[in-house]
């Protein structure tokens, strides 16, 4: 049976008032607040859900709605997938027709969007859920919109969110198509952290189909609600959408000389953004408002509620991975996090008991050591909030909040937080308290060189036997207490902490002598630096020499040649016995040293010695690479060095200062000899768990073994003693899996701040960098003065292209295990890091020009264009041709 409309259910947005939601449905209400509130809106009608209604009693529409009300679940799709088709399929009303056609007089091109009831409400938004179409002209494109419009009710999305028996009503909004220029969108408070005073505007050239679908990169703009910028993230907007020549939107390529540049101005973001707190104002709270600029005007296209802003508390918790992103570089998988945050929470409960701090005060504190670290969006970062709290326990640490930043390496200071200062009775009433501790420290101090070669020898033969007892482990709780014996020998990682005390005394009492001298903190910095760097560089020089014995033994060189890296590597082991032998030494002593050392997913000279070809292929085909040369001219700059610093003072102290660096460099020797026997422990806990994915995949509790990576260490735990809330261990990883392949496309920032708990941060492309000058000049800061000009190496990870000789590598951050690449480079440029990290540490060592902390460069540069690049001033000009 059919019904015929009788009455007008079409009506002009001005007269929709606030009790017309569930005719108008939720978008239309949205548009109506809009219009109330003063906003520039593009004209529109809506066609209430009376339409919608009643074209469902039209043709055989009431009895294929009747059979998916009866279907259960299996044939459900099914049954709404003919009702979708059939909705489409049937005519709309013909005097409804002739109401659409009235309302079209006039309009060039519409926009045609559902308006469900409850759609962009306050607890769910609905998005994505119900269908748009973009630049429509004439009667028949609006009515056959309208329909696909009315079938999207009964979308499988649609009744995952409203049931079969509940779909939503949907009405149909028409409104003037604005062609825009640039368009986005716009949240009024920080969707992410929950912030109050700050707005959040996503950006991208054309219209914002691009920004809704996420189909576009997008410029992010964190703004204060007073105009403000305070952040700006620039993208690659390489795509943007247009009007296509027969109706709706196009995909299109955006031109080179806009794809980097802002799309929007300063002064555009802050009438934004004034705009939308003027508009949520109005309406009663925050608000995700689409928007777009066209010739210079702002249009307000939409506005639904923000859902559930800061719902699940009010807390503030800052984080911040500058000091940590060395150690877990890029997205970190769960099982290498489980494994650090039981590694910190060690650490710093053996390093309280340290100092003197009660059980009693160590056990209240028991949340905050399990959360030393945090993971958001796959990278781990330091709980700035509860490094304060632990170093606040330490009863003789100056809790100056300055000291306390720097020490930890944050890299902007943290506002809500405030210093502790203790006063004299404070002090006097710790002495009974402090009076062991100090005598306990003492005692440790004085065998500080005993107490390291003892935790040297005794940590490094139980890695050992772990290692034998490997190979005899087949079942999985074997395996696992074998895991927990590598996570153990950090409970005697007090050892390092008390060198680390003893070394920042002496560095203290370096910068107190050159104090007086005009000497400053990076002074000293640098007089302990190049002891860092020897020790460093020891893997590196080891394969110069095996280099240069490969190059004068010509059978040899055209061995290492053949193949792939691994197979040249495997064919000099089999030519050479000896160096076969040196291979196997370096490997037992540096095989865990690699790029990522400290991620449990990284794939090791351990598992694949492919790096080590690739170096000596590097190294082979440079005469140049000498490592006797290389150690003389170190020596020669750090004596220059150390020369200019002491001949600036007085005798006597020239001498004490002497005395003290011979002190300090010796800790800086352990600091490394240690580091690297972390670096072990480490490397015994990657070979227990891969043995792990191995039992698991081979009983089919896993798609491969290396999926145990994308598990934690209690999950595997509890599902080898009966305690899992799953056993589907597969679907597990699967699951994480995916989550965690979106977090590679993105590059979250050193720091921020969230309200109440973290979730995944707006995913967003890296930023580029911010031009000087002409807009081809980068700037950082540099480390070594030279001036090199050559092409870029782009190197992400081990799998990248790693023939560096002769080029400027770029890369976004580095630790030890990229040392063996920075011999055969020309200069360095590296995105994250500072005149201390180890890249600048190696470098200035090796006397290759360099320039770290450059914001944005891995979004800007690309592999192969050609650079000049000054050391000194920390400038790289970008020397091709743009286009």
């Amino acid at each position: 049976m059919n019904q015929r409309t009788d009455v007008s259910v079409l009506r002009d947005g001005t007269l929709v008032a606030d009790g017309d939601t569930g005719w108008a449905g939720g978008k239309a209400a949205g548009l109506a607040r809009l219009t109330r509130a003063g906003a520039t809106v593009p004209p529109w009608v809506v066609l209430g859900t009376e339409g919608f209604t009643a074209h469902l009693t039209r043709g055989e529409l009431p009895e294929l709605h009747r059979q998916l009300l009866a279907a259960d679940d299996p044939a459900r799709a099914e049954a709404a997938e003919r009702l979708r088709a059939e909705i489409r399929r049937t005519p709309v009303d013909p005097a409804l027709a002739a109401e659409i056609e009235e309302a079209l007089h006039g309009r060039e091109r519409v926009a045609v969007r559902s308006s469900a009831v409850g759609e962009d409400g306050a607890d769910r938004s609905y998005a994505g859920i119900y269908e748009s179409f973009l630049y429509l002209t004439g009667t028949d494109q609006v009515l056959d919109a309208v329909r696909r419009c009315w079938a999207s009710a009964f979308s499988p999305r649609a009744l995952h969110y409203t049931g079969a028996e509940a779909a939503s009503p949907v009405a149909v909004i028409i409104q003037d198509m604005v062609d825009g220029e640039v368009s986005g969108v716009l949240f009024t408070t920080d969707p992410v952290t929950g912030a109050t005073d700050r707005a959040v505007v996503s950006a991208c050239w054309g219209t914002g189909e691009g920004v809704v679908s996420g189909a576009c990169a997008t410029d992010e703009f964190t703004v204060g609600h007073d105009g403000t910028e305070v952040s700006v993230t620039l993208a690659d907007k390489d795509i943007e959408y247009g009007r296509a020549d027969g109706g709706g939107a196009e995909q299109r390529v955006v031109a080179e000389p806009r794809r980097r540049i802002r799309c929007l101005s300063p002064e555009q973001t802050a009438e934004l953004v004034r705009e939308g707190v003027r508009i949520a104002d109005a309406i009663g709270g925050p608000q995700d408002i689409e928007w777009t600029f066209r010739a210079g005007e702002l249009v307000i296209l939409q506005t639904r509620p923000i859902t559930a802003v800061a719902a699940l508390g009010t807390w503030r918790t800052v984080w911040d991975n500058s000091n940590i992103q060395e150690s877990f570089n890029g997205v970190t998988t769960p099982l290498t996090f489980s494994w650090a945050a039981k590694v910190y929470e060690v650490i710093f409960r053996e390093t309280l008991h340290l100092i003197g701090v009660g059980d009693r005060t160590i056990a209240a504190n028991d949340k905050v050591l399990r959360n030393m670290v945090g993971l958001v969006s796959g990278r781990v970062y330091y709980n700035i909030n509860n490094w304060y709290r632990v170093l606040r326990l330490a009863p003789f640490f100056d809790r100056n909040k300055d000291d306390v930043e720097r020490m930890i390496g944050v890299e902007h200071p943290v506002d809500f937080i405030e210093g502790i200062h203790a006063g004299p009775a404070e002090r006097l009433a710790a002495i009974p308290q402090l009076a062991p501790v100090f005598v306990v420290l003492g005692w440790r101090m004085l065998n500080r060189g005993r107490l390291v070669e003892r935790f040297q020898r005794e940590v490094g033969a139980e890695v050992e036997r772990i290692r034998h007892d490997l190979d005899t482990a087949t079942e999985l709780d074997q395996l696992l207490d074998l895991a927990e014996r590598g996570l153990n020998l950090f409970d005697r990682w007090a050892v390092q902490i008390l060198n680390d005390l003893y070394l920042s005394n002496q560095a203290g009492r370096a910068r107190r002598i050159l104090a007086a001298a005009g000497g400053s903190e990076e002074t000293v910095a640098g007089l302990l630096a190049s002891e860092e760097a020897v020790e460093s560089l020891q893997p590196t020089l080891i394969l110069m020499r095996l280099a240069a014995d490969i190059r004068r033994a010509p059978d040899l060189r055209i061995a290492l040649y053949t193949g792939d890296p691994r197979a040249g590597l495997d064919a000099v082991r089999a030519a050479a016995p000896a160096v076969a032998a040196e291979l196997d030494a370096y490997l037992d002593r540096y095989g865990d040293r690699c790029m990522g050392e400290q991620k449990l997913e990284t794939v090791s000279l351990r598992q694949d010695p492919s790096f080590i070809g690739t170096i000596l292929r590097n190294y082979v085909r440079d005469d140049a690479i000498d490592a006797d040369a290389l150690e003389r001219d170190h020596a020669l700059r750090r004596a220059a060095f150390e020369r200019e610093i002491l001949d600036a003072l007085p005798r006597g102290r020239r001498e004490k200062l002497a005395g003290v660096l011979r002190k300090a460099r010796t800790a800086v020797r352990d600091r490394e000899r240690m580091r690297l026997t972390r670096t072990r422990i480490v490397g015994v806990g990657r070979s227990v768990y891969l043995r792990v994915g191995e039992v698991l995949c081979a009983a089919g509790r896993l798609d491969e073994p290396r999926h145990v990576f994308y598990l934690t260490m209690e999950e595997i735990q509890g599902f080898t003693e009966g305690r899992s809330m799953t056993t589907d261990l597969a679907a597990l990883a699967r699951t994480r899996i995916a989550e965690f392949a979106r977090y590679e496309h993105t590059e979250p920032p050193n720091q921020f701040e969230t309200t109440g708990p973290p979730d995944v941060l707006t995913p967003t492309a890296a930023a580029a960098a911010e031009p000087v000058g002409d807009g081809r000049t980068l700037r950082g800061t540099g480390c070594w003065p030279g001036i090199v000009q050559g092409p870029i190496r782009v190197v992400r990870s081990p799998d990248d292209d790693l023939d560096v000789r002769g080029t400027i590598m770029a890369a976004l951050r580095t630790d030890p295990g990229w040392g063996p690449l920075f011999p055969s480079v020309k200069g360095l440029l590296i995105e994250r890091g500072s005149t201390l990290s180890h890249s600048a540490v190696l470098a200035r060592e090796l006397g290759i020009p360099a320039v770290v902390g450059v914001p944005g460069l891995m979004a800007t540069i690309r592999d192969g264009e050609t650079v000049r690049l000054d050391g000194g001033s920390g400038l790289v000009e970008r020397l091709d041709d743009p286009a």
